[in-house]
C-alpha cells in the first residue's frame, strides 16, 4: 500500500501536522516547556498536599482545592457533581477523594436548605485553615522564583496561562 499523508485526510478548518506549520519550532519548543512544568507540578503537588495534612494524597488535594475555587462560582453551594464535572472525574473516585477529606477533618457533606436529599461540600475550618497556610507557602515560592521578573512580565504570563487553560476548557 502506499503511504497515506495527514494532507489528504484533512478537513476545511483542520490543523496541519506540526511538523509542516510555520511555527513548529516554536510549538514543539512550548510543548517541551510545558511537559516540564506539569512534570514539576505533579511532583510538587504531593508535597503541597503534605502541608495541607500529612496524611494527604495529591488527587484528594486536587479536590479540596477545586472545591475552593468552586465556592467562589456557586455561592449556593458546591455538590460532588460539580467538582466531579470540572475535574472529569467519575462518581466512584469523587466518592473516595471526599471520603478521604472527610477523615482527615478537611471537608465535610452538610445537607443542602434547597434540597433535603442533596449534600453540599463544605471545607471545614481546620480545612480552610491548612489550606491558605499551603497556598501562603506555594504564592511565597512562586515569588521567590519570579522575583527578578518585572511586574508586567508576571502580568503577561498570567494572562497567557489564563487564556491557555481558557482555551483547553
Amino acid at each position: 500500500h502506499p503511504p497515506t499523508t495527514q494532507v489528504a485526510c484533512m478537513g476545511p478548518g483542520s490543523i496541519p501536522p506540526m511538523a509542516s506549520r510555520p511555527d513548529a519550532p516554536q510549538l514543539a519548543d512550548l510543548e517541551r516547556e510545558l511537559t516540564r512544568l506539569l512534570r514539576r507540578a505533579r511532583v510538587t503537588s504531593g508535597a503541597i498536599a503534605a502541608e495541607v495534612h500529612p496524611d494527604l494524597d495529591s488527587s484528594s488535594y486536587t479536590v479540596l482545592i477545586t472545591v475552593l475555587d468552586l465556592q467562589h462560582v456557586l455561592p449556593g453551594g458546591v455538590r460532588a457533581a460539580d467538582v466531579g464535572e470540572q475535574l472529569r472525574l467519575h462518581k466512584s473516585t469523587m466518592s473516595r477523594n471526599i471520603t478521604v477529606l472527610e477523615q482527615l477533618g478537611l471537608l465535610e457533606r452538610l445537607p443542602s436548605p434547597d434540597d433535603a436529599r442533596a449534600r453540599l461540600l463544605h471545607i471545614t475550618p481546620t480545612g480552610q485553615h491548612q489550606l491558605m497556610t499551603a497556598i501562603t507557602a506555594r504564592r511565597a515560592r512562586i515569588a521567590d522564583a519570579l522575583g527578578q521578573w518585572s511586574g508586567e512580565d508576571t502580568d503577561h504570563l498570567a494572562r497567557l496561562l489564563q487564556r491557555l487553560n481558557d482555551d483547553l476548557d
